[in-house]
């Protein structure tokens, strides 16, 4: 499910490099990269504020375990690597509106 999603979002970006004229497959590696990075980063702000026991104990299996069974825990590392997405589509549709803008520097000077 998740490789379908991350898929999705990346084609989707796909598109957007294209229309611009930019290289679509950079913008591709780009969204892979800040969704997978959103993700470590919400991992680890997961496990910052709601992970209370030791991090290095004799059980992290099971701990680990115990701890990727709570959805809302999930949701919220899903939410932030979702975040990471944005962000590029954010980036991607700004050079879309500065390349559909004529630039008038004649006009300046």
């Amino acid at each position: 499910m998740d490789i379908i999603i991350f898929i999705f979002l990346c084609y989707q970006n796909y598109i957007r490099a294209k229309r611009i004229g930019l290289n679509p497959t950079k913008w591709v590696l780009y969204t892979l990269g800040a969704l997978f990075l959103g993700m470590m980063l919400g991992t680890m702000v997961v496990y910052m504020l709601l992970y209370k026991k030791q991090l290095l104990s004799v059980d992290d299996y099971n701990a680990f375990a115990q701890f990727c069974t709570q959805p809302y825990r999930m949701l919220l590392i899903y939410a932030i690597g979702f975040g990471g997405y944005l962000w590029i589509r954010a980036r991607l549709e700004k050079l879309m509106q500065e390349a559909a803008s004529p630039h008038h520097e004649e006009d300046e000077a």
